[in-house]
């Protein structure tokens, strides 16, 4: 048994039981359990001495290291063989919290105690005495119930309006529900979300989502007025525009029952919001059931509209609506308070004329309301891309001083709209920066609106962007993972002098990508290098000697991964394009699109990409008016590999349509790039290979099995058309053997000939691949992959003997050098065990197949969608171990249930594997109670 085996079956206990805990939980349970000893009435356990406790003593707390068993819970993202850098930012203090004062809030509260419902039985409580005299004088136990004192007999409501915008007050929520559960005032105390209904009301919920066990609001309506009801909200967003809010506040404000509006923005803010309070006076009604009055000091309301107060967070406002409300101060107070209607009208929505409004007027209108730390926070902000949690920490790194509230100024200044990271696009703005603010849809990433980003960094010094973008690099970190493309450190790197890692270059026919990085993490640091890293280019003699430096710079950063060569490339190219001088005007502008290419793909920057789009289509519809120019196929070339990228943008924005579109374009064009090259040439060959990942890439998206019989037929061509002097590598027989994997993998059931005739020319063609392979200087690095569809294409043909173990051990082994495909080829290899103990290997098959699914597991991110698939596939085979009638099947059984838990935990509700990977849980449990009844019954104990 482990150090670790207790804690499990205790958190599986309290699994089962429906107590679910977390990990701080756990750790104080366990650090308490070492001081508190066993009960008056514990008796040691069977078999286990009860032994005195002796006091440990060990080195000094410095001087231990850790042990094999030691779990470190967060530990630092080292990247292997990195430097470390030149300079590391402090660890961001704490953010100053929006009620510093928790205390006097408390005692602010406290007056509420007095309060007494009008509606209702008196509260009792136990008269201790009395019952102890009368129990006594009777012989059976008789309670006595007298008056109850001091005793709390409301509740509270705590609602938290679940707008966009307020994602920066979930920590001030939190410190009122605190506030409001340890003032004594309350009897009980919840916190509920406010979410829109789908019939246009509203809905209460206990998470984000509104969908998951959403109430209607209405049923917060409490009658007998024991219930308090206190919104937190800045008043906003979609609820307050639609008019919903001030309905629900009317509802509850009608009933004899306290409602107030808790406002957490500054009371500068508060004109600019939906809800916009005015002052008055303030004081309770007389007579059971009295409403609290309110005088405006501007007017007098609608008809039947009733007054909210809204209530900023502080102590002092707090304790004197308390006194109101509990009659201490008969005269009123001064208070703020809004008007809401029975039937209150939807706010008009604002200006449209505002949305088209420059940068320059959006930054004015900004300065002009915006506190000094919002101004320096929205600067700080413009050299990061805005996804709230990155967005807190540069706050907090860069303004210690400050709160919640400078967020909220620049979240609702009409500078920000939400982004999709995605590049789908903008949606709706947050406010337009004049008083208006609209509401927006959930979501956590933001963008600055056009040319803002651009005004902001102009006030942003170099090393404040450096250290900035250094934190924006530690969160790529630790969200995605080490080795995930950091291109937040790349900038660093331009900025403070360091030289860039360099960049691997693409696979011909395979597809480039961020690997799971949203693109602003690549488009917002490429452009604060543009700003602060001005590359001037020298300017040569000549055109020609200029247009060969930049082909040089060009060549190296394609050889050696320089950076700055390559934006100094871009540079010259552009002096050059624009002076359209000389007879080489279609080849620079050529190579610009290529170094354009380049560029886009060293820094995902959007803009990068749409201008050289742009500038290769109309290079292309210039050479193509006269007779075929020499640089007429590489610049069809160059369009079509762009138009390739621009097309995985879109698809990764879940704008297939698009994307289909822009592959349709990039594979004609590069079918003519093709037709257009030099024969026996390396650029042909490019060109034929990434037709067919066009092809094979739009087969994914709209399913046309004729796009893969194009693909096989071009690339056989190619095959067949080479002569002897010209270049031969790997890379064409693996494009042609995976295109044929994938239409022996979709091939119909009732089609198995097929089926095998296509697997058995994939296994020629991978064959082929591999003997190239191991020649070429990337051969190691790209064999575990190839291995991988070798193995793939032996199963289909129906080779059930001991070539596809063999062929996975020796992807094993080449993933020396390939570190990533570890895993794979771990979990390969134990389905493939597996399937070799279904056709009658015996246990020893599935003792391997076991092993290596534990390896995969092992070597996988916990939580990660490929650890839950090697869960399900380990569950299952452990099942299959405690059905074979094995010594151990009890303990496989135990082991299933484990694994097949995390793997339902794990997975999202969403997921359609996830009613299976239940079934398969159900079914561990059923095994378990069976092997452990079983083993009861054996050792001769009654079966429980």
């Amino acid at each position: 048994m482990t150090a670790h085996e207790p804690i499990r079956r205790l958190l599986d206990r309290l699994a089962e039981a429906g107590h679910p805990v977390d990990v701080v939980s756990v750790a104080d349970a366990l650090w308490l359990a070492q001081w508190a000893g066993p009960g008056p009435g514990a008796r040691p356990r069977q078999g286990v001495a009860a032994a005195p406790r002796q006091p440990e003593v060990g080195p000094p707390m410095a001087a231990q290291e850790p042990g094999p068993e030691t779990v470190l819970l967060y530990p630092p993202p080292v990247r292997p063989g990195s430097l470390p850098p030149r300079h590391i930012p402090p660890p961001p203090p704490p953010i100053r919290e929006a009620l510093p004062g928790l205390l006097p809030l408390e005692r602010a509260l406290r007056p509420l105690r007095r309060l007494r419902s009008t509606v209702g039985p008196v509260p009792r409580a136990l008269d201790e005495e009395a019952t102890a005299d009368l129990s006594a004088r009777a012989g059976l136990l008789l309670p006595v119930l007298g008056p109850a004192r001091d005793v709390p007999t409301l509740s509270l409501n705590l609602l938290f309006d679940s707008s966009s915008s307020m994602v920066v007050w979930e920590r001030t929520v939190e410190q009122v529900r605190q506030v409001c559960e340890r003032s004594g005032a309350f009897r009980d105390v919840r916190l509920l979300r406010l979410h829109p209904a789908p019939d246009g009301g509203l809905a209460i919920g206990t998470r984000d989502d509104p969908a998951r066990r959403a109430r209607p609001a209405d049923e917060l309506r409490d009658p007998t007025g024991r219930t308090f009801t206190l919104l937190v909200s800045d008043c906003a967003g979609p609820l307050w525009r639609s008019g919903a809010a001030q309905r629900f506040l009317h509802r509850l404000a009608s009933l004899d029952a306290p409602v107030a509006v808790l406002q957490p923005l500054p009371q500068r803010l508060w004109e600019r919001t939906v809800l916009r309070p005015g002052p008055g006076r303030l004081w309770q009604g007389h007579g059971p059931g009295a409403l609290p009055v309110f005088r405006p000091q501007d007017g007098p309301p609608a008809p039947g509209a009733l007054a909210v107060p809204v209530l900023p967070p502080s102590a002092a406002a707090l304790g004197a609506w308390a006194r109101m409300l509990s009659g201490a101060v008969p005269e009123g107070i001064r208070a703020a308070a809004a008007w809401v209607e029975r039937d209150h009208p939807a706010v008009p929505e604002p200006n449209p004329q505002w949305a088209p409004l420059g940068a320059e007027e959006l930054m004015s209108r900004f300065r002009a309301g915006a506190s000094p730390a919002a101004r320096r926070l929205a600067t700080y902000l413009a050299a990061v891309p805005l996804v709230l949690p990155l967005m807190l920490t540069v706050q907090r790194t860069m303004l210690p001083d400050g709160g919640p509230s400078e967020l909220a100024e620049v979240l609702l200044s009409g500078l920000l709209s939400h982004a999709d990271p995605a590049g789908a696009g903008h949606t709706v703005y947050l406010g337009d920066g004049a008083g208006n603010m609209a509401g927006v849809e959930d979501g956590p990433w933001y963008d600055f609106a056009p040319g803002v980003r651009e005004l902001l960094l102009n006030l942003l010094s170099r090393d404040e962007a450096a250290l900035i973008l250094k934190l924006a690099s530690t969160h790529v970190e630790r969200a995605f993972g080490a080795g995930s493309p950091n291109f937040p450190a790349l900038a660093v790197g331009h900025l403070i002098g360091t030289g860039p890692a360099p960049a691997a270059r693409p696979v011909p026919g395979e597809p480039s990508g961020p690997e799971g990085v949203p693109a602003p993490f690549a488009a917002v640091p490429a452009l604060v290098v543009r700003r602060f890293l001005p590359v001037t280019a020298v300017r040569p003699r000549t055109y020609g000697t200029r247009l060969a430096e930049a082909r040089a710079l060009h060549a190296r950063y394609e050889t050696g991964g320089d950076a700055g060569a390559l934006y100094q490339a871009v540079a010259v190219l552009r002096e050059l394009d624009a002076d359209r001088r000389g007879p080489e005007t279609d080849q620079v502008t050529t190579e610009l699109g290529g170094a354009l290419l380049s560029l886009w793909r060293l820094g995902r920057d959007p803009a990068v990409l749409d201008e050289a789009v742009a500038l290769m289509r109309s290079c292309v519809g210039r050479l193509g008016e006269g007779p075929p120019a020499p640089w007429l196929g590489r610049a069809h070339q160059t369009l079509g590999r762009l138009l390739r990228e621009r097309a995985g943008i879109r698809s990764s924005g879940h704008r297939e349509e698009e994307a289909v579109e822009s592959l349709r374009q990039a594979e004609r064009t590069l079918d003519r790039a093709s037709r257009l090259l030099v024969p026996d040439t390396d650029a042909v060959l490019e060109a034929v290979l990434e037709r067919a990942a066009v092809l094979h890439e739009l087969w994914g998206l709209i399913g046309d099995d004729q796009l893969l019989h194009e693909a096989v037929g071009g690339l056989r061509a190619m095959a067949g058309a080479q002569s002897f002097w010209a270049p031969h590598t790997a890379d064409l027989h693996l494009q042609l053997g995976r295109v044929l994997l994938t239409l022996a993998a979709t091939a119909p059931a009732d089609r198995e000939e097929r089926r095998r005739g296509y697997a058995a020319d994939a296994v020629e063609e991978l064959t082929a691949a591999r003997k190239l392979l191991d020649v070429e200087p990337d051969g190691p690095s790209r064999m575990s992959a190839l291995l991988l569809d070798l193995a793939r294409a032996r199963e289909l043909t129906g080779d059930a003997g001991a070539s596809v173990p063999a062929t996975l051990e020796e992807a094993l082994r080449a993933s020396e050098y390939a570190p990533a495909t570890r895993p794979t080829v771990l979990t390969r290899l134990g389905e493939a065990w597996r399937a070799r103990f279904a056709a009658g290997d015996g246990d020893t098959a599935l003792a391997r197949a076991l092993d290596f699914l534990r390896r995969a597991a092992g070597e996988t991110a916990t939580g990660s969608a490929e650890r839950t698939a090697v869960l399900e596939t380990l569950g299952a085979t452990l099942l299959d171990l405690a059905g074979s009638g094995a010594p151990d099947g009890l303990a496989a059984a135990r082991e299933a249930v484990d694994v097949l838990r995390e793997a339902v935990l794990t997975t999202p509700g969403t997921d359609p594997g996830r009613s299976e990977r239940q079934l398969l849980l159900d079914r561990a449990l059923d095994v378990r109670r069976r092997a452990e009844r079983a083993a009861a019954e054996a050792d001769g104990a009654p079966p429980g």
